[in-house]
């Protein structure tokens, strides 16, 4: 069993917990998944079951879109409506154009980011939220993160919300911090849903509680049909055999350099690396 699900992820629940419903469905416990959602947040979430897992890597980078709605007035532990919450009793209300100002000015383009104190980053080998939940002062250093653009859908005060396409690594939930900080009213984030990933979309998605072991297949989009914008290639048994067998392989593909999905007999069986006509596999799947 190879392949990935596109997921509608649903407020409440936690990346991890939709691993633990896909390994009883698929009877494997090979899930892996792209780009972890809060507890808060939902859509899209992209599972990889079975030997489709070692291709995930290949979308690490993939750049990501959210929705946002972000409640100026108040600040949050957490940044987001899961946290703590201090209200700004009387605190400015910024007009539209002043939003759209701060928006151009420092959250377009690359920019350096904080992350969350509560976020998965890792500090001295543990995740940093471990270290808030104790009440203990960490400091975490700024990133580097690209926002492609960020547009005002609506705004009426308190509630802003925002379309943000951004690279991965983007904490959303910063950008509200950042945004009601420089404002002068305080902001957090109180709803967040992410539509895209990559050129992937959570139109093609389905919920987990429609999901059931009679239907669960008819989903699953095995690698050649999930990756259809890669270049793919054909082998014959004997180029297989050699590739499988961890030898290298001369072939004429072109300017192909790769990442190739190669086939072998109507599935596909890996994906090489060309480098003048010589393949090599840089992920070889078992095929069950």
């Amino acid at each position: 069993m190879i392949g990935f699900l596109f997921v509608d992820k649903a407020k409440g629940d936690t990346s991890f917990n939709g691993v633990s419903v896909l390994r009883k469905l698929f009877d494997t416990r090979r899930i892996g998944f792209v780009g972890t959602l809060d507890p808060l947040a939902t859509g899209l979430m992209i599972y990889a079951v079975g030997e489709a897992t070692k291709l995930i890597s290949y979308l690490d980078k993939a750049d990501k879109v959210y929705e946002a709605t972000v409640r100026f007035g108040g600040v949050s532990s957490t940044y987001d409506a899961a946290g703590t919450i201090e209200v700004n009793a009387g605190s400015p209300e910024p007009t539209r154009r002043q939003i759209e100002k701060l928006l151009e000015d420092n959250f377009t383009g690359e920019i350096d980011q904080i992350p969350p104190i509560f976020s998965a980053i890792k500090v001295k080998g543990k995740p940093a939220y471990a270290y808030a939940r104790k009440g203990k002062n960490i400091v975490l250093k700024s990133r580097k993160t690209t926002i492609f653009e960020i547009e005002i859908l609506t705004y009426a005060w308190p509630l802003l919300r925002l379309r943000i396409h951004c690279s991965s690594g983007t904490y959303i939930r910063s950008i509200a911090h950042d945004l009601g900080k420089m404002l002068g009213c305080g902001g957090y984030v109180e709803e967040l849903r992410r539509t895209k990933i990559g050129h992937y979309s959570v139109k093609n998605a389905v919920t987990m509680e429609s999901l059931n072991p009679g239907n669960v297949l008819k989903f699953l989009l095995r690698p050649e049909e999930f990756f259809d914008d890669y270049a793919q290639i054909e082998l014959n048994k004997g180029e297989f055999e050699t590739l499988r067998n961890g030898h290298s392989l001369y072939k004429e593909v072109g300017d192909l350099k790769g990442p190739i999905l190669t086939m072998f007999e109507g599935r596909c069986v890996g994906v090489v690396r060309a480098e003048r006509g010589i393949l090599k596999f840089e992920k070889q799947l078992v095929q069950q």
